[in-house]
């Protein structure tokens, strides 16, 4: 049955107001002197102090700080075994764009060039040394307290929300695990953006210093972009123009209808019989779905992308018969070569692998399925290599696409040696741009590419309610990939995808609470994927995954059209509270809700037993999804009802 609000919502999107974002162009300044110790940029939008003695950067949106480095100051240059501070401004001149600047540093002798270039909604900075030669290290810092609350950075840091309720040091800061970026936004509408490959840290509250510090290694510069938003959703509108709104969209199958995928049904055992059988029954079951991944183990080695034939003896014949279902076929890949494949030694011989640290031979490299060499995708003639391996599946079988898994940065020692000279998270993003030879692609790693509009999906949870790494974390870490700009997100395998949970020997079964609780919760977010079977579970859990999964498809036009209009806005399809409201400070630490583009509020039960919940319902004029009652907002909703086989959703209907 259709619900009576599917009809409206693509009405509610075409009358919208449209955005209006910010520009990237020069801005307009006044400049001014303050009785010798401070110069002042004044811009349309923001002001930028900067103090002369000690050199600091002060950030003002409406005459209120957004941003501020700390008092003695923020930049530090280390070099050869000495920490530089840079201290007092010694000479300035206005450019005509901004501010070039030279600052004496604690090094009698030694000082350094400042360059502040004023754009409409934000300042890039650059620090250099006067002679440009690298340092090991520059560090900027800023105070947490005078930017309110913190997000961003990598989606597995998330949990802490806002990220100044932990204290957070990732350095090396690598694009691993999940996806990662150097940006940051505050509930002040300050935003840090910080886009390089080269070798970085940063850390928030590091042993209680109050302080934001990020870093760059091995250079003879430091340049980032301070970017002044009105408030936090200017702020990220500013870093999705820089970054890039995505250029191409996925097909709508990703965001109309549930993924299927075969890892924790199958896990190792993965074959051509079951995969049929699976998808056969979820079709008898009701269950719709485009997409169709065929996860790892599908083949005998790394690297010579070829199927298994004792587990699959006819792989066209299986693809064909998917597609007479109705489905698109993804297969799993690596960028990996076993030692032991067929291909590696040609290319070792055409020099199409990574070298270990001395150059002489593939390096080989530790990662959780064992020990392999690396394709040199820096390398063009190993790329068009690597493209013509999966393009051969497509021509062979009539695959459609690929889920591109592995390509962490902390699996490319910097040490290495490649044909570009890459760092870890510039190997990350060459894997993540095969994604881009394929319509259909699914990537779990990437830094710099959320222009490419790729299917993004979180890192495997586990089979648990856990707030870290469970059901708890499904929403913050979802927001914060949405944050750093990657809008086109799955939320993963309901139910977990570690498969060591499901192998454990205290394991009892999936619990049935949790698996529908995962499901009701996957539902309203951009995508929707299923692994484990829900028809193994009693008939009333499946009932009501059915339901959830039908309900995912009865919205999928309009998630569809927000995946659309993240393309011409930069807005991601599901959105933090205070994206409605930004003035509400209260949203700022709601963690366990969500919005799916404006209109709807999605509000999942995350803890086991529960029947009911608080919401929070933000100001303005709210139907309840199912009842229709109408609620003002504003203020908690406390014991909302909330039994097994109900998600909380509320509608906007101002």
């Amino acid at each position: 049955m259709r619900h009576w609000l599917i009809p409206c919502l693509a009405a509610f999107l075409l009358h919208s107001t449209p955005l209006k974002l910010s520009g990237e162009g020069l801005a307009g300044y006044r400049l001014a002197t303050a009785d010798q110790t401070r110069l002042t940029a004044s811009t349309a939008g923001y002001t930028l102090e900067v103090e002369l003695k000690p050199y600091r950067l002060v950030l003002r949106r409406g005459g209120e700080i957004i941003a501020r480095n700390p008092s003695g100051g923020g930049a530090v240059f280390y070099r050869k075994g000495s920490a530089l501070k840079l201290e007092a401004v010694t000479g300035w001149l206005d450019t005509g764009e901004g501010l070039s600047l030279t600052v004496a540093t604690s090094a009698p002798g030694f000082q350094a060039q400042v360059r502040l270039t004023l754009f409409t909604d934000n300042v890039l900075v650059r620090y250099a040394t006067g002679d440009e030669q690298n340092c090991e290290r520059i560090e900027e810092s800023y105070e947490l307290a005078a930017s309110g609350h913190w997000y961003g950075g990598n989606v597995t840091s998330g949990h802490h929300w806002p990220l100044e309720t932990a204290a957070l040091e990732l350095d090396p800061f690598l694009a691993t695990s999940n996806q990662t970026t150097p940006f940051w936004l505050t509930s002040a509408g300050a935003g840090f953006y910080v886009p390089t490959w080269q070798p970085m840290g940063f850390s928030i509250g590091k042993g209680g210093d109050g302080l934001f510090r990020f870093n760059l290694k091995d250079a003879p510069a430091l340049e980032y972009r301070l970017i002044a938003g009105g408030d936090i959703v200017q702020a990220y509108d500013a870093f999705i123009c820089l970054a890039g709104k995505p250029s191409t969209t996925p097909p709508q199958g990703y965001f109309a209808r549930p993924i299927f995928n075969t890892w924790i049904e199958f896990r190792t055992a993965v074959n051509q019989p079951g995969v049929l059988e699976y998808a056969g029954t979820l079709r008898d079951k009701g269950f719709g779905c485009d997409v169709f991944m065929i996860d790892d183990m599908w083949q005998i080695h790394y690297g010579d992308h070829e199927f298994n034939r004792k587990k699959f003896p006819d792989p066209r014949a299986m693809v064909d018969r998917m597609h007479e279902m109705g489905f698109k076929m993804i297969l799993w890949e690596v960028p990996f070569v076993d030692f032991d494949a067929e291909n590696f030694e040609m290319l070792k011989k055409k020099g199409y692998l990574v070298l270990d640290e001395v150059g002489r031979k593939p390096a080989g490299i530790r990662w959780w399925n064992g020990t392999s060499a690396l394709v040199d995708l820096s390398n063009p003639a190993a790329y068009a290599w690597f493209i013509g391996q999966l393009k051969g599946l497509q021509e062979r079988y009539g695959i459609d696409g690929f889920k591109l898994d592995a390509g962490d940065a902390e699996y490319f020692d910097p040490r290495f040696q490649s044909w570009g000279s890459v760092t870890p998270n510039r190997y990350t993003d060459l894997f993540a741009s095969v994604g881009s030879h394929f319509q259909i692609n699914e990537l779990r790693v990437s830094w710099l590419v959320q222009e490419r509009g790729l299917v993004e999906r979180l890192r495997d949870k586990s089979n648990s309610w856990n707030e870290r790494t469970g059901l708890g974390s499904l929403i913050p870490h979802g927001l914060t990939e949405s944050l750093i700009g990657y809008g086109y997100f799955c939320p993963d395998i309901i139910g977990g995808g570690l498969s060591g949970d499901f192998e454990r020997a205290d394991f009892k079964g999936m619990d049935p609470e949790l698996f529908v609780r995962w499901a009701q919760a996957s539902a309203l977010m951009p995508m929707m994927q299923f692994s484990y079977a829900p028809w193994n579970l009693d008939d009333r859990s499946v009932q009501i995954c059915l339901r959830y999964a039908r309900l995912h498809e009865e919205l999928g036009s309009y998630i569809y059209r927000l995946a659309l209009d993240m393309r011409r806005t930069g807005r991601p399809i599901i959105r933090p509270l205070f994206f409605r409201n930004p003035e509400d400070e209260r949203t700022y630490t709601i963690d366990d809700q969500f919005l799916l583009g404006e209109r709807l509020l999605v509000a999942p039960v995350l803890e086991k037993g529960a029947a009911a919940r608080d919401v929070y319902l933000p100001a303005g004029t709210w139907k309840d999804f199912w009842s229709g009652e109408i609620y003002q907002g504003g203020h908690l909703l406390t014991g909302y009802p909330a039994p097994l086989d109900k998600l909380p959703v509320f509608v906007s209907i101002d």
